[in-house]
């Protein structure tokens, strides 16, 4: 079986539109959405109906959340007060828009998915198995991610989140994470997503990238009176929830 795993759409449609095509071609089988359709970009409705769409598993990210829930905070910190004033009138700006139906389904996604696929057992999340908000970043300790797992024990665990593309086998679980489709990487604005090839014992993942007119969406976000910089800006560790993601292993 091939799965597509989409993570960190943030309301960026023909991103997310490159992705879809990309995995239709590849052959991808299903999706697994791991959360954040949502906030940043200008496109959150759009978004939203097209994850619907496709009725496939999708957990709730921070910004889902937030939104769902509208929250005044996106639950994340910011590496400056500028990226923070723009983060929360992208959150505003989202919270006004958003159909009362979107908003009701972003709002009742759960947290976490488990499942099996063939013979591997899943575990769908955003952030950690704990907290949407919280950071499984790619240098983190082997020991921490061997806490996770041990914790958690499923075979495959697909997340988002820091908008990182990584695969890490820890004993007998996979922990991959899919990166950003709507902002791309700090460094290569490409959507990004996670293809993992699963036959008999063998589990395979790869990373797309995949190239889009930016232009689009860009043109969009000044149209809404949003800064282009909120698919540029990165993830930052918070200091008092993401402290080596100890919590993860002792809450």
């Amino acid at each position: 079986m091939r799965i597509a795993v989409l993570a960190d759409v943030h309301a960026n449609l023909p991103a997310l539109h490159a992705v879809l095509s990309d995995a239709s071609s590849l052959g991808c089988e299903t999706i697994w959405c791991a959360g954040d359709l949502v906030g940043r970009g200008p496109h959150p409705n759009e978004v939203v109906s097209e994850i619907r769409a496709l009725d496939v598993p999708v957990v709730q990210g921070n910004w889902d959340e937030a939104v769902g829930m509208d929250r005044a905070q996106p639950g994340v910190i910011w590496a400056t007060p500028d990226a923070e004033t723009e983060g929360i009138a992208s959150l505003s700006w989202t919270g006004e828009r958003i159909d009362d139906d979107h908003r009701s389904w972003l709002r009742q996604l759960p947290a976490n998915l488990r499942f099996t696929s063939g013979e591997r057992s899943v575990l769908l999340f955003h952030g950690s198995p704990l907290r949407q908000n919280e950071y499984l970043w790619r240098d983190r300790p082997s020991r921490t991610f061997a806490r996770v797992a041990a914790e958690e024990s499923e075979d495959l665990l697909c997340f988002g989140h820091t908008h990182e593309t990584f695969h890490r086998l820890v004993g007998a679980s996979h922990f991959v994470n899919a990166g950003s489709v709507g902002c791309g990487s700090p460094s290569d604005g490409r959507a990004q997503y996670a293809v993992i090839d699963l036959s008999g014992e063998e589990v395979q993942v790869n990373f797309r990238a995949i190239a889009y007119d930016r232009s689009l969406v860009e043109l969009d976000l000044e149209a809404a009176g949003l800064s282009v910089d909120l698919l540029r800006i990165p993830p930052v560790p918070h200091t008092l929830l993401d402290p080596g993601l100890e919590s993860v292993a002792s809450a």
